[in-house]
C-alpha cells in the first residue's frame, strides 16, 4: 500500500523578485536516456585503483541540501520541515530547467591555508585539527579522498566551504554564525547531540548584494567578507550525505559530494538571476509530486534523496539520521544505464544489473538489451535501481538490498500508484 507520507502534499513555490516564474521543462526519453542515464560508470571505494585516475574529465564539486523547520505547514501534512530546490535558468550549459539542490564547483580558494587566520579563533591551531580525521581510516572516495598538497585545508573542510559559498551566491543564505555559536556547534558534533542550526541574517540588502557580487567574481571574497563581518562558516552543521559522478552525457561531468544542513526556521532566500529562475520550499513528497506531474524536473540524485527521505517525516529524523551516518565514510555512487524494450533501468551498485568492473572512463553508450522489464526482473532478484518509462516523468524506485555505511535506502513505490492516489 502506498505509504501515507505520499499524501496530503501542499507546496510553497517563491518565484524570486527579479525573475518572471519558470516555464515547465519537457524531456523527452532519448534526451533523458542520454542527459540523465548517461553511460555506464562504477562505483569506486577509495583504496581502489581505476583507470580513472590518470583519465580524469569531470570537475570535483559540492552540493547542500538545506531542510528547513515549517512552523507554517498544514495540519494534515506528514513532514515539519521543507527543502531548499533552485530552478536553474533555462539557457544555463549546466542542468539547464533543472531543479537541484545549491552547489557548485570547488574554487582554490576553499583549500586556502589563510582561512586558518580565521579559524585559530575558534582554537583551531593547524589544518589537521578540524574534527575529521578519525574518517582516514574508513571509506573514502571520490573529491573527499583525493590527494592535496599538505600546507592546504583538507578536503573535508574546503568542500564544505565551497558548499556554504556555493549556497551563499545561490540562494543569498549564509550557513555562518558568531564566535559562540560556531563553539556551540563543535561542541556539539563532539558529544553528537544535534540541534538544527541558524543563518546569518544581519546584513542589509545592499551590503549583501554588494558582497555576493564580489564573491562571484573572486571565491577569496568570501574569507575577507566573513573576516570584516567577524563570523565563521559553520562547517560543523554540514553532514556528509552521498558522493555521486555524473554519467558521462557530453562535455560536462561533475564528480559532487551533497552535503546535509537542518535550519531552525525556513530563511528568506535571495536567487542570483544570473543562474537560478526561482526557489522553492518543499518536503520530500512535494518534490518528487511535482516532478511526476511535469512542473518541475529532477535529475536522479535528488530523487533519490526525495524517495530516501520520504521516511523521515519530522526534522528531528533528519537530523539524527545525519547524525548517524556521519562516521560511516561513503562511496562513489555512480549509476549504469540499460535500455529495455519498454523502459529504462538506471541500475545502482548491489543490483543484479550493476557491472562487476567498469571503466571510469567508459564512453560506450547506453547498452540496449532485447528483454521486457518483466523478463529483466525474472533474472535479477537482487534490486536497487530507478526504472523510467515513457519520457522519464514515469517511473519506479526498487531497492530490496542492505545499503552500505548505515545509508537509508529509497522508500519503494511507483509513480503511477501515487498520481492514482492523488487523483482518486
Amino acid at each position: 500500500m502506498l505509504s501515507t507520507r505520499l499524501r496530503a502534499l501542499t507546496f510553497t513555490c517563491r518565484t524570486s523578485r527579479y525573475l518572471v516564474k519558470p516555464r515547465a521543462v519537457k524531456v523527452c526519453m532519448d534526451q533523458f536516456s542520454e542527459s540523465v542515464i548517461g553511460l555506464p560508470c562504477t562505483r569506486m571505494q577509495s583504496t581502489a585503483a581505476t583507470d580513472a585516475e590518470h583519465q580524469k574529465h569531470w570537475r570535483d564539486a559540492a552540493s547542500l541540501m538545506v531542510c528547513a523547520k515549517d512552523y507554517n505547514q498544514p495540519q494534515n501534512s506528514v513532514f515539519d520541515y521543507r527543502m531548499l530546490f533552485l530552478k536553474r535558468q533555462g539557457g544555463s550549459n549546466v542542468f539547464g530547467g533543472t531543479s537541484v539542490f545549491p552547489g557548485g564547483v570547488i574554487d582554490d580558494a576553499d583549500f586556502s591555508p589563510e582561512w586558518m587566520q580565521l579559524y585559530r579563533a575558534l582554537g583551531i591551531e593547524t589544518v589537521d585539527s578540524f574534527g575529521w580525521e578519525h574518517l582516514k581510516n574508513k571509506p573514502r572516495a571520490g573529491p573527499i579522498a583525493s590527494p592535496r598538497a599538505k600546507d592546504l585545508l583538507p578536503n573535508d573542510v574546503a568542500f564544505r566551504l565551497c558548499a556554504i559559498r556555493e549556497t551563499f551566491e545561490e540562494s543569498g543564505i549564509l550557513i555562518a554564525s558568531s564566535h559562540d555559536y560556531v563553539k556551540q556547534s563543535m561542541k556539539r558534533v563532539s558529544a553528537k547531540s544535534f540541534a538544527p542550526s541558524s543563518c546569518y541574517t544581519e546584513l542589509d540588502e545592499n551590503k549583501f548584494l554588494e558582497w555576493r557580487q564580489r564573491i562571484y567574481n573572486d571565491a577569496n571574497q568570501f574569507l575577507v567578507m566573513c573576516k570584516e563581518l567577524d563570523i565563521f562558516p559553520n562547517l560543523w552543521s554540514l553532514f556528509e550525505l552521498s558522493n555521486t559522478l555524473t554519467p558521462r552525457a557530453g562535455p560536462r561531468r561533475y564528480d559532487t559530494i551533497f552535503y546535509l544542513n537542518t535550519l531552525d526556521s525556513v530563511p528568506e532566500v535571495i536567487i542570483d538571476e544570473r543562474e537560478m529562475a526561482n526557489d522553492q520550499w518543499l518536503n520530500p513528497a512535494e518534490g518528487l509530486q511535482l516532478h511526476f506531474k511535469g512542473d518541475i524536473n529532477l535529475y536522479p540524485p535528488q530523487l533519490l534523496e526525495c524517495a530516501r527521505f520520504l521516511d523521515f517525516p519530522g526534522l528531528t529524523d533528519v537530523q539524527n539520521y545525519g547524525a548517524k551516518i556521519m562516521d560511516e565514510g561513503m562511496d562513489i555512487s555512480l549509476p549504469v544505464g540499460y535500455r529495455l524494450k519498454d523502459c529504462l533501468i538506471h541500475a545502482y551498485p548491489g543490483d543484479d544489473c550493476y557491472p562487476k568492473n567498469v571503466s571510469l572512463a567508459s564512453i560506450s553508450k547506453v547498452p540496449k538489451l532485447e528483454e521486457t522489464e518483466e523478463d529483466n526482473l525474472r533474472r535479477c532478484k537482487n534490486l536497487h535501481r530507478i526504472t523510467f518509462y515513457g519520457t522519464g516523468r514515469s517511473l519506479k524506485f526498487d531497492c530490496n538490498i542492505k545499503l552500505p555505511h548505515n545509508e537509508h535506502p529509497p522508500q519503494n513505490f511507483s509513480s503511477q500508484d501515487w498520481v492514482d492516489q492523488s487523483t482518486a
